[in-house]
């Protein structure tokens, strides 16, 4: 099972997240960012997927790898525009 993070576009994510103890600067969190998160949340759990949601965020529970394009036709069939993405924006990268 993976757990996949989804946050709002526009939007910072929080810079409290699990950290690696050694980063060297190429530090990424691969996430989904979409245009309206609550609406996404919305459809994604109407159509039967999981969400966790807790003090980190959203995390849209993938159980196998055909999952993830259901997720992604989920959310192009509901008109939420949606891009796959590196979520890290608060790491010094001089």
């Amino acid at each position: 099972m993976g757990l996949l993070p989804m946050m709002e576009k526009g939007k910072p994510m929080a810079c409290h997240a699990d950290w690696p103890l050694f980063y060297m600067n190429d530090f990424s969190r691969l996430g989904m960012t979409v245009a309206c998160l609550p609406e996404a949340l919305a459809v994604l759990r109407s159509s039967g997927v999981t969400v966790h949601e807790d003090d980190r965020g959203s995390l849209v529970v993938i159980e196998h790898r055909h999952q993830l394009a259901r997720i992604l036709d989920t959310l192009t069939a509901h008109r939420i525009e949606y891009e796959m993405t590196d979520l890290v924006s608060c790491v010094y990268q001089g």
